[in-house]
């Protein structure tokens, strides 16, 4: 039992114009605003975010870049920027490696912060939780500093208009995430917290399921449908309050692991960008667990909305499928599901994965 503890949770702001709501939010936090982004989703947004606070006192000290990757080294060099330390707040904007990397200096500086997600590719804008990169783009660790943001601004417009390679990348995670909750938490008494975690995880599927087909058709014509801020809201929020409320050991098992060890690849990057990396391993997750029904479910959800199914389609050679296997047996998260995952259950299962992809074929 915990002594004591605090939750807190980010406010957000959904529709086409949801930038609006800066005028009313962020003027009781300061009044110098420093806006830290990746250089297209700062470009998407900047226009908007300017015309909702004209009029309102906040000043800008600045629009920087926020590097790249999600690293250390861009992270102390944005903490030491002058534009940072004269902001009171700091706007986070773009995609999830933008707005973790701001959201990790305003944590280290103490300074509240908004998020303006430009895409939707991750819960990066409602989630405490920073993935943290090495300069060269190999993923390095989680930060779960567990500050939130103030309020998450979410321009349904602006992320439907984005390249749907996002929202698939959001969506092969968000699956994966319901997954791997419900699966690490089998036969455990769980606290309130982790309790209300797993129980929003059902949300991070059913949604996706019902509308997913649809959304990915409307994101490619650049439309902002119900089904689109359905899904939108799966991906960003619904996954992001998971992240929030549950324990670590509950946030990212066999899938989550198999993307870090596989997006080292040097073929991967493909697939990365398209998404695939979280499916597969969510796939290969299902067949270890035995559960055939939701393999089959979301192989066909998969294959409809163009998430790649098969080793080749992630752009892995056998060889380094094994070698990623045997990482992902180390590695500390497998270890604390149910049940040991070894090597050779994930070879198995990526056999019967391909097995299955030759009949479906037929």
């Amino acid at each position: 039992m915990r002594d004591r503890y605090t939750m807190t949770f980010p406010d957000y702001t959904v529709g086409v114009e949801a930038y609006e709501k800066i005028r009313e939010v962020c003027p009781r936090y300061g009044k110098t605003v420093v806006v830290i982004g990746g250089r297209r989703g700062v470009e998407a947004a900047q226009e908007k975010i300017i015309a909702a606070t004209e009029g309102v006192g906040l000043e800008f000290t600045g629009f920087l870049h926020a590097g790249g990757e999600t690293s250390y080294e861009n992270i102390t060099k944005l903490s030491r920027d002058q534009a940072v330390m004269e902001a009171d707040m700091v706007f986070a904007v773009g995609g999830g490696k933008a707005i973790d990397t701001a959201k990790v200096v305003a944590s280290e500086l103490r300074k509240p912060y908004f998020t303006f997600p430009t895409v939707a590719g991750s819960c990066a804008a409602i989630s405490g939780i920073a993935t943290i990169y090495t300069p060269e783009g190999r993923f390095q660790e989680y930060a779960r500093r567990r500050v939130t943001p103030v309020h998450s601004f979410l321009c349904s417009r602006i992320m439907a208009q984005a390249p749907v390679c996002f929202l698939l990348r959001g969506i092969s995670d968000t699956i994966a995430k319901y997954y791997e909750a419900q699966i690490s938490s089998r036969g455990k008494t769980l606290c309130h917290t982790d309790a209300m975690g797993l129980a929003v995880s059902r949300l991070c599927a059913d949604p996706v399921y019902a509308y997913g087909v649809q959304a990915v058709q409307d994101n490619k014509r650049g439309l902002v449908s119900n089904a689109f801020e359905e899904v939108m809201l799966s991906v960003v929020v619904s996954s992001g309050m998971v992240s929030n409320f549950a324990a670590p050991e509950f946030n990212g098992h066999i899938a989550h692991t198999l993307y870090e060890e596989l997006s080292t690849l040097p073929r991967s990057e493909q697939s990365e960008t398209h998404g695939g990396l979280a499916a597969y391993g969510t796939l290969l997750l299902l067949l270890a667990d035995g559960q055939r029904e939701e393999f089959e479910k979301l192989h066909a959800f998969c294959q409809q909305i163009g998430l790649p199914v098969s080793r080749e389609a992630i752009g892995a050679t056998e060889e380094e499928i094994h070698r990623v296997f045997q990482a992902t047996e180390e590695h500390q998260d497998v270890k604390i599901l149910p049940y040991k995952i070894t090597q050779d259950m994930l070879r198995k299962a990526a056999e019967e994965l391909e097995d299955y992809n030759k009949g479906a074929r037929k």
